[in-house]
């Protein structure tokens, strides 16, 4: 395994990082963030934000002490089908972090590393729009997709395969325990688990 890239100092310039990120692979960065949201919506065009979990992978080890955990005022779009899939009740979220104050501090504990997920575009999709609509900002980080790295991964090893890439199947088929599922920092952390499995851990041999 090559050894690991450290990050761009962020006081370079936008086309500068953009230029580091496509001589050099983001996931061999020394520090990445594994990201996940829970939504109101699977339609990033209209989807709400209800928490934000993040965590750490420092050279190669998860830090669960350096961790995000958000839970936003109830938005409108609220409903019955997302309170059953996220447990998250109007109640639960009345008086949390206003969504502007939320976006702050998830843009602060991001920076410019990489970014981590399951599903990752769609997390990243949601973030920026909301981003753009509050402060008018961008998010331009690299980014890295767990299934993407699976499927590369396991379509060599069993190319006749057809892979099922759902989040549960990849992390009983990379033997990582689900805690949290469904939450926002229990996601983040199997995401960035199934990743640390993928580049430094023993692969399955069988997938039946």
């Amino acid at each position: 395994m090559n050894a690991c890239v450290a990050a761009p100092d962020p006081h370079w310039s936008a086309w500068r990082r953009r230029l580091y990120w496509w001589r050099h692979d983001p996931a061999e960065a020394e520090e990445l963030v594994s990201l996940d949201l829970e939504t109101t919506s699977l339609d990033p065009h209209k989807a709400d934000i209800l928490s934000i979990g993040a965590v750490v992978i420092r050279r190669g080890k998860l830090i669960l002490g350096e961790r995000l955990e958000l839970l936003v005022e109830p938005p409108p779009s609220l409903d019955g089908e997302s309170i059953r899939i996220h447990k998250l009740r109007r109640a639960d979220l009345e008086g949390q972090l206003p969504l502007v104050e939320a976006l702050r501090r998830v843009q602060a504990f991001i920076g410019e590393r990489p970014l981590l997920g399951y599903y990752l575009s769609f997390d990243v999709a949601v973030l920026r729009r909301h981003l753009h609509e509050q402060f008018g900002a961008r998010l331009d980080n690299p980014r890295v997709e767990v299934s993407e790295i699976y499927h590369r991964k396991m379509s060599r090893r069993f190319p006749d395969l057809h892979l099922d890439l759902r989040f549960d199947t990849l992390a009983r088929n990379l033997d990582i325990p689900i805690e949290g599922r469904h939450t926002a920092i229990g996601d983040a952390r199997t995401a960035a688990l199934m990743f640390l499995r993928l580049r430094k851990g023993s692969l399955p041999r069988d997938l039946s």
